[in-house]
């Protein structure tokens, strides 16, 4: 509730400082001071328009420049010319054109030259970047959040994501601010409409170094369990990440759809960029909260342990992956007691394959008795078939067996690359646990982060469709 109050407050404060910016606009908007874009005059010349509309007040020189202050007698469109007389020997006559829009509120905007620009725009760049800020940090703060309550999700990937989305082009904007390059609404347009570019230039590195380490990744891991379609994601990303890139920063196709088609040329490659830039957003907050979720030590106060099955030997015996989680459960159990003299129950879960002679759930409760762990804690649950299944009957196993699950303290131990997707397939199935992690090859992982990418992808397909159309028709309208 404290953090929902947060966001209630931080949305509260957003919506007034916009009203109250409009409000600004508005009150000041009704006088206008064009830059007539004159230079190197001596003394202030005589300026005339065009339009008796618009009216011309005070005239003045500023670091070298010659400014009008100007007022609007109507509404709607003007289109005139200034004429600065300048008082020299041959009275030389300069014309300067120039586009005005005066709207029913009496605010004047300066559309010459492709430029728009409004008194105020300072105030309207300020408002609106201190409501990117605020954005960031309730993105930040939702991440952070998460990994302090272990809630390992997709939403934790998209508050990461977009985070770093946000972080980036909002640093570029911030330094070309600061070098004095934006003189103009349209200056700060235009520099948010390219930030996408510089986003995909900044993590350009980063990307390439997952793009190598999820091919390599893939190579070892068909070298030891064979090629299969899952087994090569990483191969394919990073090939759909290249040809994204490059055309991102290749000019050459443009020229092939001619100068007739420039404009779709331009809407595509933002299309692109933007796309691009927002899925590596995704993709390397993907990474980071796996790793984060495969680190995090659970307390030590469960009532029940999770194990979930993978493939045993033919003689019904572990193999060193399965036999890795039953391990790490087995030790974290151990801790538990020896901390609080609190023991857990164990429920190894899995059922049995069409190429096995028992279920996977019989072959680790006998592991198990092996090790000493007494038969009556251990609730086997033998008729799975998958990682959703894993969760689901276990769950009914706990409840045949606990008349109050809910309350009750549930981890579940498997290898650290499949930690994360626990945490989501937990929640699905209406419980809560926390993840046990057993340490396994390197190459599995990349695969791994890149999975939950995938799933992460068509778990919240819709609201990430939605982002990525918003997101690409704001930049294109801009």
């Amino acid at each position: 509730m404290k953090a929902k109050r947060i966001y209630f407050i931080l949305n509260i404060i957003v919506i007034i400082s916009i009203a109250m910016t409009f409000a600004y606009v508005i009150a000041v908007g009704e006088k206008y001071t064009v830059n007539l874009n004159i230079i190197g005059l001596d003394k202030v010349p005589e300026v005339t328009c065009t339009d008796s509309d618009l009216m011309i007040g005070n005239v003045y020189l500023e670091d070298d420049n010659l400014f009008a202050e100007l007022t609007a007698k109507r509404k709607g469109k003007y289109e005139v010319s200034f004429r600065i007389m300048n008082e020299d020997p041959d009275r030389l006559e300069v014309l300067r054109d120039a586009s005005f829009y005066v709207t029913a509120t009496g605010t004047i905007f300066e559309t010459s030259y492709n430029n728009v620009n409004f008194t105020g725009f300072r105030i309207v760049i300020a408002e609106t970047l201190c409501c990117v800020v605020l954005v960031l940090v309730i993105m930040c703060i939702s991440y952070f959040r998460c990994k302090k309550l272990a809630k390992f999700s997709y939403s934790m990937i998209a508050y990461g994501g977009i985070s770093l989305f946000t972080a980036v082009m909002l640093a570029f904007v911030v330094y070309k601010m600061l070098n004095n390059a934006v003189n103009s609404f349209s200056d700060f347009v235009r520099f948010v409409s390219i930030s996408g570019e510089y986003c995909i230039l900044a993590l350009t590195p980063v990307m390439l170094i997952m793009a190598l380490a999820t091919s390599i990744s893939n190579i070892s891991l068909m070298r030891h369990e064979g090629y299969r379609p899952v087994n090569a994601l990483g191969l394919i990303a990073s090939v759909f990440w290249l040809l994204g890139t490059f055309f991102v920063f290749n000019y050459s196709w443009y020229a092939m759809l001619g100068n007739k088609n420039s404009e779709l040329a331009g809407d595509i490659r933002t299309i692109i960029i933007y796309t691009l830039c927002y899925f590596e957003s995704m993709i390397i907050s993907t990474s980071i909260s796996a790793w984060l979720a495969a680190r995090f030590r659970p307390p030590l106060n469960k009532d029940y342990i999770i194990i979930l099955g993978c493939a045993i030997r033919n003689d019904g015996s572990l193999t060193p992956l399965l036999k890795g989680r039953v391990d790490s459960a087995l030790r974290f159990e151990n801790q538990q007691y020896e901390k609080t003299g609190k023991h857990a129950v164990f429920v190894p879960s899995g059922g049995q394959g069409s190429d096995e002679v028992i279920s996977e759930g019989e072959a680790m409760k006998r592991y198990l008795i092996s090790q000493g762990v007494p038969e009556e804690r251990i609730l086997p649950e033998c008729k799975s078939v998958n990682t959703f299944e894993n969760f689901k009957l276990s769950y009914e196993v706990i409840k045949k067996n606990d008349d109050k699950p809910m309350e009750k303290g549930i981890g579940f131990a498997t290898t650290n690359y499949h930690i994360f997707r626990g945490y989501i397939l937990s929640a699905k199935n209406g419980f809560r646990a926390e993840g046990i992690s057993a340490r396994t090859k390197w190459y599995f992982f990349p695969n791994a982060f890149l999975r939950e990418f995938v799933g992460m992808l068509f778990d919240q397909k819709l609201r990430h469709i939605l982002f990525i159309v918003l997101v690409t028709l704001f930049f294109l309208a801009i």
